[in-house]
């Protein structure tokens, strides 16, 4: 569990400290460490919600790797998006931004410690997911159908893990369902709509699927054959 509290608006907000990925705000010069980070394709999600122009800065540092900096640009309206493989090292995030800068920060992956995901059964049933949770099920060797709702009118960000790796070894499709008709850098879709449908052939296959939303927001999954 995380070691923070939660505001009224769902948020976490903390000191430095351990993190399980949940949705959390680190201000300037803050940290969290997820220890460890699973061995798998991780989606990291952050966001700056400064009310100023100010820029802001995020840093990932994982094994004693090179430590990766990640802009947050002001005045987005999605979160950033970053996908990687920390290999099962505890990966560190700080808020290195040069101004108080606030940033929001979610990570979410398939085998990561502390994540429960509910089951998602393959026959169309809709499964709701909450922001900071997952479900999961297994795909069969035909074409099958993501569905994601979204009826809140909420911004939603739908993290979907699975099917065959990149050149860079990662399976992530990130959907951003009432978000911008716009697809920003790191997302597979973006849609002013509140529903989209993902169809795929994976063969036989686990399909994790997170909400990443910046703010309190419930969505809907459902996966059926086609």
């Amino acid at each position: 569990m995380s070691d923070v509290q939660s505001d009224q608006s769902g948020t976490q907000d903390g000191d430095n400290g351990t993190w399980d990925g949940s949705p959390v705000t680190i201000n300037q010069d803050q940290s969290k460490q997820l220890a460890p980070a699973p061995n798998g394709t991780l989606v990291f999600a952050y966001q700056n919600t400064g009310t100023t122009t100010s820029a802001g800065e995020v840093t990932l540092t994982a094994g004693g790797g090179q430590p990766t900096s990640l802009p947050a640009p002001a005045g987005t309206n999605q979160p950033e998006i970053n996908v990687r493989n920390w290999k099962g090292n505890t990966l560190s995030v700080s808020n290195t931004s040069d101004s108080a800068t606030p940033i929001w920060i979610a990570a979410m992956g398939p085998g990561q410690k502390g994540v429960t995901p509910t089951n998602l059964p393959a026959d169309g049933t809709s499964v709701t997911v909450d922001q900071g949770k997952a479900v999961q099920g297994t795909a069969v060797a035909r074409y099958m159908r993501l569905n994601l709702r979204a009826p809140s009118g909420n911004l939603t960000i739908f993290a979907i893990v699975g099917g065959p790796t990149d050149k860079g070894g990662n399976n992530a499709h990130v959907i951003a369902v009432n978000g911008q008709d716009t697809v920003p850098e790191g997302y597979y879709a973006s849609t002013s709509n509140n529903y989209y449908s993902y169809e795929f052939n994976w063969g036989s296959a686990t399909v994790f699927v997170a909400n990443l939303s910046p703010q309190a927001s419930s969505g809907t999954v459902s996966l059926a054959q086609l």
